[in-house]
């Protein structure tokens, strides 16, 4: 079974010397092109730079959905609890493949693709651990499909 795409993403961003993450249990849901629930886990940790990055990874195989990957996206700083959008978090994407090969993306690179609201309530230091923290709050991405002549899109709304 291949990893999520976005826990290889935080892989990528966090590199080898990231704190272990705290994570919170949730619950999302996936609508439009097509639809699914999932159970997930939330977790903001601290790259080995220091940079706080939030991810969502999802805990379930959905039927009908070849790949999900809800969210993985750095925070700015300093790291409080608070409203973001696309335009305020750092690099990330959130994926979903459905059947007959489409891909659904929001993301952030050197561009943006796709619209981001991450709702952090509650943010707090975990005591297990010295890099992560223990999230809680809302988190909503609409999905655009990625290649040229493809319409529609995905909704993915969590709360953790």
């Amino acid at each position: 079974m291949r990893p999520p795409v976005a826990w290889i993403a935080l892989l990528l961003l966090a590199g080898p010397g990231a704190a272990v993450a705290a994570a919170t249990t949730c619950q999302g849901t996936i609508s439009g092109a097509v639809r699914a629930s999932f159970r997930c886990a939330a977790s903001v940790v601290l790259t080995e730079t220091g940079r706080p990055v939030f991810e969502i990874r999802g805990l379930d195989r959905l039927e009908n959905v070849p790949g999900y990957s809800p969210g993985a996206f750095e925070l700015p700083e300093p790291l409080t609890a608070r409203t973001y959008t696309l335009d305020d978090l750092g690099k990330g994407r959130a994926s979903v493949a459905v059947e007959g090969g489409t891909l659904f993306t929001a993301a952030k690179t050197s561009s943006q693709r796709g619209e981001v609201t991450l709702v952090l309530k509650s943010l707090e230091k975990d005591p297990r651990s010295g890099g992560s923290f223990v999230a809680h709050g809302t988190y909503r991405a609409r999905l655009l499909p990625a290649g040229g002549g493809k319409s529609g899109e995905v909704v993915v709304e969590v709360t953790f």
